[in-house]
């Protein structure tokens, strides 16, 4: 505040005589500054919080989001899943000639349907950076009708190590309606949780038997407590067979083979009407195998994996 001006005065020497020595301002003038000072404060404390927002707001603004293309799919085969939650497992791709599936662990080509035969084939190869047991995969074509009606189900490979980008060939025999009415292929991959449960007919000992047969073979799976102990094969060929000889003699090379391997036995019988092989395997000493077209397994396997195996190979399993 401005200091008031005053003049000189010249001190008398006369005792107590009042002088003037300074003055104070107006109040009326004070007490309208704090007035305005602390009402100015009470305000900035009431709105303090939309101030705030609005400085953040200004300082850090939100930034819009991106529109993400979509990306079309290459393959004109592949048939997108009605459900956005399905799986690779679940793509149902139109049956052509020499269709091809890739995934990252295999890749399957080549497919094709021979209706006269009755048999599907196609290319398995390697589609990891190491070996694998293309078996162990557990991969399985399904084959559909047009009208997406499952038909039959076939296991992609059999036991067997492949290097990275190396494949093998397969043929399956399949039935006369999947190799006529085809109509879409999916590749899936199961675990045994996957497998359905098979009713197990056991005696008191524990002990029960499943069998399972093709037009040749007919093969018997014995179970002790639901666990695989041992597994019997019956081969039986007529001699009007076409190709009878040459049928012969491939079984007979097999034969002896197969008396080669320890745990397994087999027994080559001919009569006048053909040959019958009898095989037995005993799982507590041999490896699992392949005996002509049935699968061994391994020692303790359950039933439901048999069953279920074994008829993706083509047998019918009771």
């Amino acid at each position: 505040m401005a200091k008031k001006k005053y003049k000189n005065f010249k001190v008398e020497q006369d005792e107590l005589k009042p002088i003037a020595i300074g003055a104070f301002e107006s109040r009326k003038k004070t007490s309208i500054g704090i007035f305005i000072i602390l009402t100015t404060f009470i305000l900035v404390v009431i709105f303090l919080p939309e101030i705030s927002d609005k400085v953040n707001e200004y300082l850090n603004p939100t930034p819009g989001n991106p529109t993400t293309p979509n990306t079309p799919t290459d393959d004109p085969n592949e048939e997108e899943p009605d459900d956005d939650d399905d799986t690779e497992d679940e793509t149902f791709y139109a049956y052509t000639a020499d269709l091809r599936i890739d995934r990252d662990d295999v890749i399957v080509s080549e497919i094709n349907i021979d209706n006269i035969n009755y048999t599907l084939s196609y290319n398995v190869t390697n589609n990891g950076s190491t070996y694998q047991n293309m078996e162990e995969l557990n991969y399985y074509i399904e084959i559909y009708n047009t009208d997406r009606t499952f038909i039959e189900r076939i296991k992609l490979a059999t036991e067997g190590y492949l290097a990275s980008g190396a494949f093998q060939t397969y043929t399956r025999s399949i039935s006369d309606v999947a190799s006529t009415t085809i109509g879409y292929i999916v590749l899936v991959k199961k675990t045994v949780d996957d497998y359905p449960e098979v009713p197990i007919n056991a005696d008191t000992a524990g002990n029960s038997t499943l069998v399972c047969k093709n037009a040749h073979e007919t093969v018997t799976y014995e179970f002790n407590n639901d666990e695989l102990k041992e597994v019997t094969s019956i081969v039986e060929y007529l001699n009007t067979e076409p190709d009878y000889t040459t049928i012969y003699s491939t079984y007979q090379t097999l034969v002896n083979t197969y008396n080669e391997t320890t745990g397994i036995t087999s027994t080559l019988f001919n009569s006048t009407s053909g040959f019958n092989i009898t095989t037995i395997v005993n799982l507590e000493e041999a490896n699992r195998s392949y005996i002509f077209n049935a699968d061994t397994f391994k020692l303790n396997t359950q039933t439901k994996v048999v069953s279920f195996e074994m008829e993706a190979l083509g047998f019918d399993c009771n």
